[in-house]
């Protein structure tokens, strides 16, 4: 893969100067231009680099205008431009979304358990002798303080968001748990996700 990325240089101000005559030809009309470095990737640019730079001609003979006071007005008075910072917004603007997205996931979950109702799915992870397993329980029944749920017939290596093809329920798998159980498996990062609102292409509906 092309990974294009590199320095290039931006125009970020134009102004016109009549304050100041052209030592040529004593016009007083001058073009002046204002440049920023930058880096950039796929050419979307990325960050600013270096000092501004300001180049100063006559529009009328075109000589060029070296007045180091003037040049200095011109670069204080001229801000870099937020497109140069493109990429790096866009990047800090994902990562915020993610986070908040992130958050907000949390709290659902945590808003779940506290509260099941019948048809809930928990995606459990388990970890014991340095491996990882995955598997789900489905809430059935809730009498009083405690949770029913059936397990489901296999377990998964990996991450998973739905049981596989072959997979379901298992009726005369009951598990018994109380909701500060349930709480307490949260909160030791055991039940990775709660499902709720699905419908039948997460294979969260069989049961045999």
């Amino acid at each position: 893969m092309l990974l294009l990325y590199g320095r290039r240089t931006a125009r970020i101000k134009r102004y016109t100067d009549n304050q100041h005559a052209c030592k040529s030809c004593n016009t007083f009309d001058l073009d002046v231009k204002v440049y920023r470095d930058y880096y950039h990737l796929f050419f979307i640019p990325v960050i600013p680099i270096g000092e501004k730079k300001v180049k100063i001609r006559c529009k009328n003979c075109t000589e060029p205008f070296n007045l180091a006071a003037t040049q200095k007005h011109y670069e204080d008075i001229s801000r870099t431009p937020f497109y140069l910072y493109t990429l790096t917004i866009l990047l800090v603007g994902l990562i915020s979304f993610l986070v908040i997205g992130n958050i907000n996931t949390q709290k659902e979950k945590a808003r779940f358990v506290a509260k099941p109702i019948i048809g809930d799915v928990y995606q459990i992870r388990k970890s014991e002798n340095n491996s990882t397993s995955y598997y789900f329980l489905k809430v059935v029944s809730i009498k009083g303080d405690t949770v029913v749920a059936y397990h489901n017939n296999l377990e998964y290596s990996g991450f998973i968001s739905k049981l596989n093809d072959e997979d379901y329920f298992v009726k005369d798998d009951e598990l018994f748990f109380t909701k500060n159980e349930l709480k307490r498996m949260l909160e030791n990062a055991e039940i990775n996700a709660v499902e709720r609102g699905y419908g039948d292409e997460e294979g969260f509906n069989r049961v045999k």
